[in-house]
């Protein structure tokens, strides 16, 4: 299969979204009775790789039938650990540290750890749902899900061409932070195999590298510290860029794991890539969308004493585009505050940063209003939207923060079904606090405010459910739930990571998590 056929075949992706799971007389639609995820994992004097998950399988789909295998790999691909497990309780957490303490008397270690999960009953995706997390003294940071090993042919013929040029976020090399990137091979030996790299920075000046492998070994982990490429500081003149990387990795799903690190080693942020569309011609048409329709958009609201910024690379299927910034009120009128915030050629080369509270600020001369949503409404004035449409969303107070990999809501021209379910962790310490982040605009343009949605959230520990709460909400409308001030204050002493879930029959919620520490770093990410 073609890169160009996968990547533009959105229609096929819709088709499964809708596939009902167990739907085994449908022979277009394949099931899955396993899941799985390798992360890369790293522990040291300095960082601690947890990972956990919430038992999604019972409490969303109820599945009681999920079974657990993990094995921790050495850099070189080398098993030195493996355990099996019955799921069965709400929640789960596993601390490589203690794993590898306990078990192996090893206190510094680079590697990786797959998980499988293992089902009768269909699993429909074949990622489950499951977050790595990075914990240093000053705050944490988190992936969900990136990689997994392929289980077939027919696995590696569906998405080998999501394997190509991966991309997506930031990258660090000056006096704070510096950046790694790391990805795992496949169960395969590799020889003499190149991988290419293209540096990009805040110009859209290039800058080309590549690394030549003798040998990769089968589960190796790529680890790659751009300290070490010695143009790159002088490249990048001391602030970010991004880069464009070709990995020779093999019957493996490379969306690779990118961190940067400050140099004191306090803080940590780790996201994953994207695949390079700008070699598509992957659109949607907006003469097909209705005039008060939104063509593409994104609703957010903001949190106090944390900025934003978005960063649009250049990245996406090439068109022209304009971008405005809108507000709603708390009664739902919309209001355009800066109709040009920026403006996009279809051949641009450097990132776009939008510092949206400075911006927000500068259209309305006035202090930004929390209990309002705002929203960025993209069109095009060549009546083309590119159907797939990634950012990076970043919430950031003193240190380096977060770099979301999102994307934008297209409107595709149909009334695809939306979510009603949302989950993500929680973390409970005296260190770090999590608020729940939600916005929701439909894609009406001037809608009028919808009738309120009961929201009921619970939040699980691993044996039972510490906490349940209901509360309504709207479209348009954004707000956030501070989870420090409705936990009980006995969890706090605990460190402990909970896990949230939100169920709604309002379809338009985007949900976000965000991590604040104490010491002023930022962690966030999508809910599930």
């Amino acid at each position: 299969m073609s890169t160009t056929t996968k990547i533009s075949n959105y229609k096929k992706i819709v088709n499964f979204e809708h596939s009902l799971r167990g739907d085994f007389e449908n022979l277009n639609y394949n099931p899955t009775f396993k899941s799985s995820a390798i992360f890369f994992v790293i522990n040291n004097k300095y960082i601690n790789t947890k990972i956990s998950f919430l038992n999604y399988w019972k409490i969303k789909n109820a599945n009681i039938d999920i079974s657990c295998q993990f094995t921790i790999r050495k850099q070189n691909g080398e098993k030195i650990l493996r355990k099996f497990f019955k799921i069965s309780n709400n929640t789960y957490k596993i601390s490589l540290e203690k794993l590898l303490k306990e078990n192996l008397k090893i206190f510094n270690f680079i590697g990786s750890i797959e998980l499988e999960l293992h089902s009768s009953y269909d699993l429909k995706y074949s990622f489950p749902a499951i977050d790595a997390i990075y914990e240093t003294k000053e705050g944490i940071s988190l992936v969900h899900s990136n990689q997994r090993v392929y289980d077939n042919l027919d696995d590696v013929k569906l998405n080998e061409s999501l394997n190509q040029t991966q991309t997506g976020f930031d990258i660090h090399l000056d006096n704070k932070n510096e950046t790694f990137i790391t990805a795992i091979n496949g169960p395969v030996n590799l020889n003499k195999k190149k991988l290419n790299i293209v540096f990009y920075n805040l110009q859209g000046h290039k800058l080309k590298e590549s690394i030549q492998f003798e040998n990769i070994k089968p589960y190796q982990t790529i680890y790659l510290e751009l300290k070490n490429f010695k143009k790159l500081k002088k490249f990048l003149k001391n602030k970010r860029g991004f880069c464009k990387i070709d990995l020779p990795t093999q019957n493996i799903f490379n969306r690779i794991l990118v961190g940067t690190i400050s140099n004191d080693k306090k803080n940590i942020t780790t996201t994953h890539s994207y695949y390079d569309c700008s070699n598509t011609k992957d659109f949607i048409k907006t003469s097909n969308i209705r005039k008060e329709e939104y063509h593409c958009y994104l609703p957010f609201n903001l949190i106090k004493n944390v900025d934003l910024e978005i960063v649009i690379y250049p990245i996406f299927s090439r068109t022209n585009l304009k971008i405005a910034l809108e507000e709603f009120n708390k009664n739902g009128k919309r209001k355009i505050i800066n109709k040009n915030l920026i403006n996009i050629n279809k051949n641009f080369k450097e990132p776009k940063i939008i510092e949206v509270s400075s911006a927000i600020l500068k259209a309305k001369n006035k202090a930004v209003d929390y209990n309002n949503v705002f929203c960025l409404n993209i069109t095009s004035d060549d009546n083309l939207i590119p159907s797939r449409f990634t950012f990076g969303f970043n919430y950031r107070q003193r240190s380096i923060g977060s770099n979301i990999s999102e994307s934008m809501i297209v409107n595709h021209g149909k009334n695809i079904k939306g979510r009603g379910f949302y989950w993500g962790p929680v973390f409970c310490s005296k260190k770090i606090k999590t608020l729940i982040a939600l916005s929701s605009v439909n894609k009406l343009k001037n809608n009028s405010v919808s009738k309120s949605n009961l929201v009921k959230m619970n939040i699980y520990g691993s044996e039972k459910i510490i906490l349940t709460k209901k509360f309504n909400i709207k479209s348009p409308q954004g707000f956030n739930l501070d989870l420090d001030k409705l936990i009980n204050s006995k969890y706090k002493k605990k460190d402990e990571i909970f896990w949230f879930t939100l169920e709604t029959q309002e379809k338009n919620i985007l949900c976000k998590h965000v991590h604040l520490s104490k010491y002023g770093h930022v962690c966030a990410d999508h809910a599930f």
